[in-house]
């Protein structure tokens, strides 16, 4: 799928549907016989989520030319990690959220121990989808190469570690370049995956400028995201976020906008918008839907 015949969109409309319907039967695969675990693990995947990730998984696919049935697993297992990181995240002893989506976080429309419970099977379950041999087209190297890649991404030395970090400069004076070491780790780490591992299917993989420009795009683009989320938790409402406004200043938990303020804020994100778009044009990826997400996502209004 090109520009040239679907608006981004449509494209949007296909790939959330295709995601929503996917996760559906993850989760129906399971039977009746299983236990009441399987109700928070799917309230918080199916609940309010707008799939930007895995959106971002079939837009990095399209643009290297991956047919959409190839990137099945990369979008379930990444969405799949990220609403287990969000059921963390949301946890007393973590940011300690009452809502997520517009809806009770999990730990409160379940319990704390099961909110903990359904996070650690989602990452579980998460690998189990991606490590599965499904398609001849795909050598079982590059399925070692997947769970290798997605498995350094959210440990030690990614978003587990940025959020231990997150977790550390609470009520304290920090500089933003710490701050956006930590975003890199925290977020960026698990957008990056969603570019590289359908980049890995691709002819693309094999040339090192693409690869590099690529992974820095990603690095940008999940450090820009968090950033946008700073900016939104003071501009938007309650509301409009499906989650608790000005959440991080109630926490005393530094980010961009409460350091540098909201215009400098909006400065950054434009910068690092034109950066991205200079990678992408330098690659010959400027009309793609690639280029399309990304600007929905710096666009976004929550």
């Amino acid at each position: 799928m090109s520009n040239k015949n679907l608006g981004f969109s449509e494209f949007k409309e296909i790939s959330t549907l295709r995601i929503q319907n996917n996760l559906e039967d993850v989760f129906n695969s399971y039977g009746s016989n299983s236990c009441d675990l399987l109700k928070p693990m799917k309230y918080t995947s199916l609940s309010g989520s707008k799939f930007i990730r895995s959106l971002l998984v079939y837009s990095s696919g399209s643009a290297f030319k991956i047919p959409f049935k190839l990137l099945d697993q990369i979008s379930i297992a990444i969405e799949l990690i990220h609403t287990y990181t969000l059921i963390h995240d949301d946890l007393p002893c973590m940011d300690n959220d009452d809502v997520r989506r517009g809806s009770p976080s999990c730990h409160i429309a379940f319990s704390e121990s099961s909110a903990i419970l359904a996070g650690d099977a989602l990452q579980s379950l998460a690998f189990e989808i991606l490590s599965r041999p499904k398609h001849n087209e795909i050598p079982a190297e590059t399925y070692l190469k997947w769970v290798n890649y997605l498995a350094s991404s959210i440990g030690l030395t990614g978003v587990a570690g940025g959020q231990y970090l997150d977790l550390l400069i609470n009520g304290q004076d920090v500089k933003t370049d710490e701050l956006e070491e930590i975003y890199n780790l925290k977020t960026a780490h698990l957008i990056k995956p969603c570019i590289m591992l359908p980049l890995m299917l691709s002819n693309h993989s094999k040339n090192d400028k693409i690869y590099k420009d690529l992974y820095k795009f990603g690095t940008l683009l999940g450090v820009s995201f968090q950033i946008k989320d700073d900016l939104l938790g003071c501009t938007s409402s309650s509301k409009t976020l499906g989650k608790t406004k000005n959440n991080d200043e109630i926490r005393n938990q530094p980010n961009f906008a409460n350091i540098l303020g909201i215009k400098e804020t909006k400065k950054i994100l434009e910068k690092n918008k034109k950066d991205m778009s200079e990678i992408l044009s330098s690659n010959g990826f400027a009309e793609t839907f690639l280029s399309d997400v990304s600007n929905y996502i710096f666009d976004r209004k929550f």
